[in-house]
């Protein structure tokens, strides 16, 4: 690969090889790049991400996309946003909101009628605006403090404009719909989500946008959990699905950090698939599953 002026280290052409030195070198060219480690997620995951990436992008070997990446900054936006995994709707896993609502909130709100909470790595923001629709039920949105945070600046974006397509919004329950969700006309298919959600016929879905109170009640910021200063003292931090594709050190490195942001007493919620083993000497316990409390 040419020399460009721009500091980029080697990676030999042609080559589609994705071992041992070559993909040490990618690692670092796309942290270069971007600001993720690749070192934290599990490399078979990384590699196929890279490989569909490569094929998407019409580079002939890795070392082409780096320098389409390094000259073009809308691609390279694009990339980083397919790094981050950004599948989410509202009340996704019903039966898990279902016991947050009747079981961790009602004991949160016992001891402190203005909790903090976080949704970490929220996507699109339909988990931080679920949390929100939920504490507006109990009556103390306005006085709780509810951030969500995404390493993808686009998802982020989105996330503030709070529109969403009907299979997004298909879990919530139809009299927190009509509360809390507006029906949405009159957007030029260039003002809507993207990508375009379609039914089988081929039509376009229906929008929906958040009502104002609900969106001004969330924070939303561009952060990565690996390199970011962590705030103390919350009531519940909601991270579900971030880390399947970490190794088991990032992890412990993430769950130790989310366990010394709660205050005790607090609650974190993880994802279906995600166990955190070290659970007790992180000082947490496990009331149910996929929740974890922070030892008072």
């Amino acid at each position: 690969m040419g020399d460009t002026g721009k500091g980029r280290a080697r990676v030999d052409e042609p080559t589609n090889d994705l071992e041992g030195t070559s993909y040490q070198v990618l690692q670092k060219e796309i942290y270069r790049l971007t600001g993720i480690d690749l070192r934290l997620y599990k490399e078979n995951q990384v590699k196929r991400l890279l490989e569909s990436a490569r094929r998407r992008y019409n580079a002939a070997s890795f070392g082409q996309l780096l320098e389409r990446l390094d000259d073009d900054p809308g691609l390279l936006h694009r990339f980083k946003g397919r790094l981050s995994i950004n599948v989410s709707e509202f009340f996704r896993d019903a039966p898990r909101f279902d016991y947050l609502a009747r079981h961790v909130l009602p004991n949160i709100l016992r001891d402190n009628r203005r909790p903090r909470v976080w949704s970490a790595g929220c996507s699109v923001g339909c988990e931080p605006y679920s949390l929100a629709m939920l504490l507006a039920e109990e009556g103390v949105l306005n006085q709780s403090t509810v951030i969500g945070s995404d390493i993808d600046e686009e998802a982020v974006e989105r996330a503030r404009k709070g529109v969403y397509w009907e299979s997004e919004v298909r879990s919530v329950a139809p009299d927190l719909r009509g509360q809390y969700l507006i029906r949405e006309g009159g957007l030029s298919e260039s003002e809507m989500p993207q990508p375009l959600r379609r039914r089988s016929d081929g039509s376009l879905e229906s929008l929906y946008r958040v009502r104002d109170d609900i969106k001004r009640a969330v924070t939303f910021r561009v952060e990565d959990l690996f390199n970011c200063d962590y705030e103390r003292n919350f009531d519940l931090i909601v991270c579900r699905n971030v880390t399947i594709y970490f190794t088991e050190d990032a992890k412990r490195e993430l769950h130790g950090e989310l366990c010394a942001s709660l205050r005790p007493g607090g609650y974190l919620f993880v994802g279906g698939t995600e166990i955190i083993f070290q659970a007790e000497e992180m000082g947490l316990e496990n009331p149910a599953p996929f929740f974890y409390r922070r030892h008072t």
